[in-house]
């Protein structure tokens, strides 16, 4: 990519604002409830509750991501459609992706692609369908295969630029080709839900009936040990999975309604948050930080959305704003 010089100097000046803002920004973690229709979000140093999305009632929540706009995106299951919220404020925004649109039903989860594109795995169709990343207007189907059996929520693209996703009903994670959609491989897991790359790369998926997360070598294809015993810290059904800005991975232990943390190496180190104390929490399905530990690459976008005079919504927490450098 050639840059013109004129532009060079304000892309800089905004990515350093993006880092600058995320590190200066205390941790918080999103806690997607399916059982109560609720997305809640706690401090990650106390984890004090300090509140919820609201405005507009949730049905059915599946996943909950920061957006490279800095809006949290909401798969909603029970509507179809996919939800965005002020990362500030708490309070709904607008529908990005509207109800059924390009044939998306029981949306479970979204990505971003490479090429800026939101990508969502529709659950009862078993499709991945694919959207403008600015407008959320359809662009077409990503994915579409008989051995593809009820995308699941952590469909993701990895650092190598294929598409992820967990295929429930088979037990399998396929890799499709980030660019055409085309099936590469595969490898075996019980009832598999979140997927997360590790600072190794290795991906960790959590199997839902083994009660454990799995490590795969994407590289050279091999299936690792796993990260802990299965039922290690009382774990039961886990589904949500996130590493941490403390470099712990947190759990979401569905069927004891708890987050989990464990270390690197899978020891099991506390409870972070306990439905039993608290009511708000109740099937954990999905665990999202903000800010996001990121990459520069990862800041990219919107921070190139900055650049073509879109506004950000993400906090100046370092002062000022980053248009207003010099070119």
């Amino acid at each position: 990519m050639l840059y013109r010089p004129g532009k060079l100097g304000p892309l800089v000046a905004i990515l350093a604002w993006a880092v600058c803002a995320a590190a200066s920004a205390a941790p918080e973690l999103l806690v997607t409830s399916f059982g109560t229709d609720r997305v809640g979000r706690y401090d990650v140093d106390s984890g004090a509750f300090l509140g919820r999305l609201t405005g507009r009632g949730l049905d059915a929540p599946l996943a909950t991501r920061v957006g490279p706009d800095g809006m949290i995106y909401v798969a909603n299951e029970g509507t179809s459609e996919i939800l965005r919220y002020d990362p500030q404020t708490l309070t709904f925004q607008d529908v990005f992706v509207t109800a059924g649109d390009g044939g998306l039903d029981a949306p479970t989860g979204m990505t971003w692609g490479p090429d800026g594109d939101l990508y969502v795995p529709s659950f009862n169709t078993n499709t991945v369908l694919q959207y403008d990343g600015q407008t959320g207007a359809f662009v077409g189907e990503f994915v579409g295969s008989s051995d593809l059996l009820g995308p699941d929520n952590g469909t993701i693209f990895g650092p190598d630029g294929n598409l992820y996703v967990p295929s429930y009903f088979n037990n399998r994670v396929r890799r499709y080709d980030g660019t055409t959609g085309a099936f590469l491989d595969e490898w075996t897991v019980q009832r598999p839900r979140v997927l997360v790359f590790g600072p190794d790369n290795t991906l960790h998926v959590t199997s839902e009936t083994r009660n454990t997360v799995i490590r795969i070598n994407t590289d050279t294809g091999e299936r690792l040990e796993r990260l802990f015993e299965p039922g290690t810290g009382g774990v039961d059904t886990p589904i949500g999975l996130a590493r941490g800005p403390d470099d712990l991975w947190y759990v979401s232990s569905a069927g004891t309604d708890a987050v989990l943390r464990y270390d690197a190496d899978g020891n099991f180190v506390d409870t972070f948050l306990d439905g039993a104390s608290d009511g708000r929490i109740d099937v954990p399905v999905f665990l999202t930080f903000i800010p996001e530990p990121a990459t520069l690459l990862s800041l990219l976008p919107g921070a190139l959305l900055l650049l073509a005079g879109r506004r950000g919504v993400v906090a100046t927490r370092c002062g000022g704003d980053p248009r207003s450098s010099r070119g």
